[in-house]
């Protein structure tokens, strides 16, 4: 054993797993640049697993091991410690991640370490008990997040900031939706660096929500939230309501420009639920 290689090695596949895993928690089905750390931890992972071969020679794992299991081993942990991570701000995407990652990682484990030296039935039983309980948890934990909210810590876009001090001379603009899934107003106008008190009124029957950004945002998050089982992503750009409750938001542009507002409960934004922002330039 060469023991410098193979602590290098193992670097190499845990740092491989934390870029796969904060590629999860940071949006991999929505982000280009998530998706290559992705594909950079995988790749990390892989070189790690090389390095382990070759420190390790006695060890009886081929190098179709190495890379292809390694590679399913990689992604599926990505998968399963991403998605545990992510599950507050993202309970209807992290409520499959986490059973897929979890299979995957367990099938790795039996290709690279257990096929031939434990009995396929063994690791049936264990598997399907095993998945079992982490579905079940996921489900249950989907329910608790969708029924409570998240923590509230989620990624925010970068052409604003919250704000989360309010004054009386702060500008307000009170935004009511309804079941007729429209804003109103549907286009409104703010003011680069200033504070502005949003204010979303629900007088219908449905819940709603108000999300900010930009027109290339709101499109990407409109296809990640058309994903198998997305809801509620609690992003700091966005607002909720209850029906015949309101909500409130205090934002700040950083920068002029045409901005995007939609709402993404399921179906409301192909319903036509979305409106324009005008930002202008702050005013001296």
């Amino acid at each position: 054993m060469n023991f410098p290689l193979s602590h290098i090695a193992s670097l190499c596949k845990y740092t491989g797993i934390s870029f796969t895993a904060g590629a999860i928690t940071h949006g991999f089905f929505s982000e280009e640049r998530a998706f290559l750390t992705a594909v950079f931890g995988v790749v990390i992972y892989l070189v790690g697993g090389t390095l382990e071969k070759i420190a390790n020679p006695d060890k009886d794992h081929s190098w179709t091991d190495v890379l292809a299991i390694g590679i399913v081993a990689s992604i599926g942990l990505g998968f399963f410690t991403g998605g545990l991570q992510h599950f507050p701000d993202s309970p209807g995407r992290s409520s499959w991640v986490v059973p897929v990652g979890f299979a995957m990682s367990l099938l790795a484990m039996y290709l690279m370490e257990g096929k031939g030296k434990i009995k396929v039935k063994a690791v049936l039983i264990y598997g399907g008990i095993s998945l079992a309980l982490v579905i079940a948890a996921s489900l249950y934990s989907l329910s608790y997040f969708n029924e409570h909210g998240g923590d509230g810590h989620g990624h925010s876009h970068g052409h604003g900031t919250p704000a989360p001090v309010i004054t009386q001379a702060m500008k307000e603009v009170r935004i009511e939706v309804d079941d007729t899934m429209r804003f109103s107003p549907a286009i409104w106008e703010a003011q680069a660096g200033e504070p502005i008190r949003i204010i979303l009124v629900n007088k219908g029957k449905l819940d709603h929500e108000l999300v900010i950004g930009t027109e290339k945002e709101i499109i990407t998050h409109a296809k990640e939230m058309a994903s198998p089982g997305a809801k509620g992503h609690h992003h700091t750009n966005e607002i909720a309501a209850k029906p015949g409750q309101q909500s409130e938001l205090v934002w700040t542009f950083k920068k002029p420009g045409q901005y995007a507002m939609a709402c993404f409960e399921p179906g409301h934004y192909e319903a036509g639920m979305k409106g324009v922002i005008n930002v202008v330039a702050k005013k001296h």
